[in-house]
């Protein structure tokens, strides 16, 4: 691929504490790449979810626990840009600032936006705003499941989704701010929209996301239109 966006996932980042052996993985990975633009979304990661959960305490307004979630993506943006020695001076608050990085520099790292929009959104709306037709999202899973397949071991593998399927799983696992779905439902819409295909791999296996990015063959769930 010469053109992709990465939702990069903020467990695969931060599972606990901040993982400078991913990071400097991920980072060689994506240096041995030839590419136009690429755009890397991520998320906040644990340090999201114990500020979320600790605001639970004092509010139940999902307005600001979002806020408080947006501001844990943008440290770890800032991880991102300073691990990929880049000229990146700012994280872009919004997807118009995050496509003028990109075509100017030919990439960009951000977080999150705006409340209401999780990363996988951002990550959409950035693609859909380049024209660019492939996201790649990096979990800390292998592959999308009917079922959380750390809480159910007999939940289904799926090596293919139409957005029709996908939208069904996301829906079901959805419980407010702060929670651990594969993609939300209006990322899921975007990208239905905008024809794009959503490749869901693990950030766990270099040598495959490699794969992934130099149109190989790899081990994943691709998300597409019919």
């Amino acid at each position: 691929m010469k053109e992709f966006i990465i939702s990069l996932g903020g467990s695969m980042v931060n599972p606990g504490q901040i993982n400078t052996e991913f990071i400097d993985k991920f980072v060689n990975t994506l240096k041995k790449l030839q590419h136009d633009r690429i755009g890397i979304v991520v998320g906040g990661g644990v340090t999201a979810r114990n500020y979320v959960n600790a605001m639970k305490n004092y509010t139940g307004n999902n307005f600001f626990l979002d806020e408080i979630g947006i501001r844990a993506t943008r440290m770890n943006a800032m991880l991102l840009i300073a691990s990929m020695g880049i000229q990146q001076e700012t994280v872009p608050e919004n997807v118009t600032d995050g496509l003028s990085h990109m075509n100017k520099n030919g990439i960009v790292i951000m977080g999150g936006t705006v409340p209401g929009h999780t990363t996988d959104t951002v990550s959409m709306l950035l693609a859909e705003s380049a024209g660019i037709k492939n996201v790649i999202n990096v979990t800390s899973v292998d592959a999308v499941y009917s079922d959380d397949p750390k809480k159910n071991k007999e939940a289904i593998k799926y090596d293919q989704l139409t957005y029709e399927g996908a939208f069904k799983i996301s829906l079901a696992s959805y419980s407010g701010a702060g929670s651990n779905q594969f993609m939300d439902s209006v990322s899921l819409l975007i990208g239905r929209r905008a024809g794009i295909s959503i490749h869901v791999i693990s950030g766990n296996n270099f040598d495959n996301i490699e794969r992934c990015l130099t149109d190989k063959k790899y081990e994943g769930t691709i998300i597409k239109n019919d």
